[in-house]
């Protein structure tokens, strides 16, 4: 940092004039935070000033105001003091040019952050646990006065000088019910908070409640006991929020005591309504299962002080569970690696705010005993999950089998003449049985050589998987003894459309004198498979149903109605079978069957169902 960058401006220093300021403490988008002391009280502060390209708008200045006067009022032990507040114009220089400033005078935090003290020293378990019910009580008195944070994270939580943790930097504060995630920096809109603590909604710009706060705080407390975040933020925010959609995020692993790594998933859950209702339910349920994991007494062997415990939470605490056994593990240290790029921007892309211009990519620091603990945990965790990765493999297995059936299945082949020798039929010129293409769109030439004299009736049958598709007819046809004769038939408008690919044919010549002749033959249509009713509708059935599978999956990620959902999956397979089954068998030019079509749609509904299984949240599986 340059030497004029740490200096505070002077018009700050004009509307602050009673404190002498010192170095530059720290930045992020929405403000920089000076070293001041007051002398009148004795006691070092820390100035948050807000940019001036950003403080010319009434708005932000408003909302700056506003956040400033909410904390003023909240006076509590785990949230930084806020001392005064300023926002005037300032004349600066020797031209006297005006300037405005907001500031807010805080209390100045000499502890570092959490982030910093997870880093260096590391944190037992138990110690993690601490620091959250910590920030949760925090959190809980926001919610209470109407603000969300919007921002949870380990570098957003300080120690004071006892030991104290107070969660800082309400920057992106607003009002509960009142704003989305969006917010201005230089006139442009973005999403602002922290990849990685981030809730679904929040990334994605939606409206927010008091569940938000829950998501980022459980991810908090997620990195601290794992190590890791729950979702990767490599590849900058685009790539975090499609892990996010895409899946839960993986266990904490089989270091972390069950009961908590429920809890964390909970937390975690994508749906809000799958999560904790309100911080404080959050702090209870944190309570309740260090006190079953670490024995009790855990909270005073941390040494946190931790204040303001309400009597859910404190109930929780004395609830340790019977027969409880303190793990050895939860007193070893969990170190992280921090990357910190020069610019968040070229980690995360233009458009994203993170108030502390770094994001934490942790990478376990374990030596020795630790280093093997931590692969131990990760081939159980792996064994853990071995049966999911299982579903999955057998749904991919299904699906392609799905598309191999419709492919590899033989055709049927036409049947022998049911009156040979009455007549020759020949197809469009071509002697039957065979293949026949033709022109359905023009009338279809049918004719033979006569053996006896008379009159007879031509009709062509269509048909696919024996579903009738139409029948093309021509008029009577006079016969004489051997010669040739020959008789236009025209299909219907609709069949021309539905028929595509290939499909079973059947010539039927009606005698007058009563004898009936018939002989079976492939058609295949020269029209475009893709522009028949077989050949779109199939693709178009199998498109449909991988669609609503994927709400499907969403559902069941959730917990939510999993017996319905699993039926409905199944039925959707079936649809997925039949689909591909038919848009394969047309666009191969194979004539449809029907044991090939049974064979898809049980494959399909295979396919779909284990595909679901495998979605299920592991809470809810």
């Amino acid at each position: 940092m340059t030497a004029d960058l740490a200096l505070p401006p002077q018009a700050l220093v004009a509307a602050l004039p009673r404190y002498t300021f010192g170095a530059e403490l720290g930045r992020g988008g929405f403000g920089v935070v000076y070293a001041a002391r007051d002398p009148r009280l004795d006691r070092d502060v820390a100035v948050k000033h807000l940019p001036n390209r950003i403080a010319v708008d009434p708005q932000m200045r408003f909302r700056f105001g506003e956040e400033g006067r909410a904390l003023a009022r909240l006076n509590h032990p785990h949230i930084v003091t806020v001392h005064e507040y300023a926002d005037e114009e300032v004349a600066v220089g020797e031209l006297g040019v005006p300037e405005q400033v907001c500031a807010l005078v805080l209390e100045y935090l000499s502890g570092g952050t959490l982030s910093q003290r997870f880093r260096r020293a590391g944190l037992t378990m138990e110690q993690s646990c601490a620091a959250m019910l910590a920030v949760l009580s925090a959190v809980q008195a926001a919610h209470d006065h109407g603000l969300l944070h919007r921002d949870i994270k380990p570098g957003n939580a300080m120690f004071d000088g006892r030991g104290a943790v107070k969660v800082t930097d309400f920057g992106l504060a607003r009002v509960i019910g009142g704003e989305t995630t969006l917010a201005s920096r230089d006139g442009r809109f973005v999403i602002a908070g922290t990849p990685g603590y981030m809730s679904p909604e929040q990334a994605h710009g939606d409206h927010l409640d008091v569940r938000t706060d829950v998501y980022s705080a459980t991810a908090m407390l997620y990195h601290l006991l794992a190590g890791r975040l729950p979702y990767p933020i490599d590849g900058g925010f685009q790539q975090f929020r499609l892990r996010q959609a895409a899946a839960d995020p993986p266990p904490p692993g089989s270091g972390v005591p069950d009961t908590l790594a429920r809890l964390l998933m909970s937390g975690l859950a994508r749906d809000p309504d799958r999560r904790p209702a309100t911080a404080e339910r959050l702090a209870e349920g944190v309570a309740a299962t260090a006190a079953g994991a670490f024995g009790p007494g855990w909270l005073e062997r941390t040494g946190l002080p931790v204040r303001d415990i309400s009597p859910a939470v404190r109930a929780a605490l004395a609830s340790a569970a019977s027969g409880s056994v303190r793990r050895d593990e939860s007193a070893l240290s969990t170190r992280l690696i921090t990357i910190i790029p020069g610019r968040l921007e070229e980690q995360l892309g233009a458009g994203i705010i993170d108030l502390d211009r770094a994001s934490l990519v942790p990478v376990p620091e374990l030596v020795g005993r630790s280093l093997g603990q931590g692969r131990s945990r990760g081939h159980r965790a792996g064994v853990a999950e071995s049966p999911t990765r299982r579903l999955a493999v057998s749904a991919a297995v299904a699906a392609l089998l799905v598309v191999l059936a419709a492919l590899l299945w033989p055709s049927s082949r036409p049947a022998a003449a049911t009156d040979a020798g009455t007549v020759a039929i020949t197809l469009a010129g071509t002697p039957q049985p065979a293949v026949a293409r033709v022109d359905l769109a023009e009338p279809v030439d049918i004719g033979g050589t006569a053996t006896e004299s008379g009159k007879l009736k031509v009709s062509l049958k269509l048909s696919a998987a024996g579903i009738p598709l139409g029948t093309a007819t021509g008029d009577p046809v006079s016969l004489s003894a051997g010669k040739s004769w020959h008789a236009l038939v025209a299909a219907p408008q609709l069949t021309r459309w539905m028929v595509g690919g290939a499909v079973h044919g059947q010539v039927t010549l009606d005698h007058l004198n009563g004898r009936t002749s018939s002989q079976d033959v492939t058609i295949e249509p020269t029209q475009a498979p893709l522009a028949s009713a077989m050949g779109a509708g199939g693709v178009l059935a199998a498109l449909f149903a991988l669609a609503y599978l994927e709400s499907i999956r969403r559902l069941l990620r959730n917990g939510d109605h999993p017996r319905s959902a699993l039926v409905a999956a199944g039925f959707l397979g079936a649809v997925f079978g039949l689909g591909v089954w038919l848009a394969v068998a047309t666009l191969s030019r194979h004539v449809p069957a029907v044991a090939a079509g049974l064979c898809c749609v049980l494959l399909g509904v295979t396919a779909a169902v284990t595909a679901a299984l495998a979605t299920r949240s592991p809470s809810h599986r």
